[in-house]
């Protein structure tokens, strides 16, 4: 999906592994093979993205999901990647890996604010995280003391702390496989989602 770039910019999608979705698995489901499948078609959701260069912060093992020409980096807080990547990004959206089902628009709402915003943030819907977050690069010195972590969303507290209003930006939420309750949420009708749609029906755990 096109994320509408602006001529110049640099776009980088990021999914970070370790949050993943071994805490949604039912009875009957390897919380493990869940994580896998989750993490697998949450990079696919960012590798599908035009004009963004697409990866996964995980260990070793990650490297096989990737396709070529596409990163593989250590799992290192996310102000900094954001560090890493400045001198060859100049905007960032990091992606956890339990959100199989995202859609790409979401992640194109994200890119199309990171313009004229330091950080912008999709909220978890229904629980206190993110379902990703943006960055312009390089980092707004204002940003390097804060702690970031896609589990907590961060847009509140950081408006009181930010140079001006627009600084800090919300764009539509997305749910997130945290718990097995969540799995109702998955959507039969979006395309994608292909592995963690063939664990759970294979395990006969479809939530629908």
């Amino acid at each position: 999906m096109s994320t509408d770039a602006a001529p110049g910019r640099r776009r980088v999608a990021l999914v970070l592994a370790r949050h993943h979705a071994a805490a949604a698995a039912p009875a009957g489901v390897d919380p493990a093979a869940l994580a896998a499948a989750a993490l697998a078609d949450s990079y696919e959701v960012v590798a599908d993205l035009v004009e963004v260069t697409s990866g996964i912060a995980g260990g070793p093992e990650v490297a096989d999901l990737l396709w070529p020409g596409d990163l593989a980096l250590p799992e290192l807080p996310v102000t900094e990647l954001a560090r890493r990547l400045a001198p060859e990004a100049d905007e960032l959206v990091l992606v956890p890996a339990d959100v199989p089902d995202l859609p790409a628009l979401v992640l194109a709402k994200l890119f199309k604010v990171l313009h004229r915003t330091d950080l912008a943030v999709a909220p978890e819907r229904g629980g206190p995280g993110c379902a990703a977050l943006g960055l312009r690069l390089p980092l707004a010195p204002w940003l390097d003391d804060v702690v970031l972590d896609l589990d907590v969303d961060p847009a509140e507290q950081l408006r009181d702390l930010a140079p001006g209003r627009s600084a800090v930006q919300r764009t539509p939420d997305w749910h997130r496989l945290r718990t097995p309750d969540a799995l109702r949420r998955l959507d039969p009708r979006l395309e994608g989602w292909e592995e963690t749609r063939l664990l759970l029906a294979g395990a006969a755990r479809l939530p629908w």
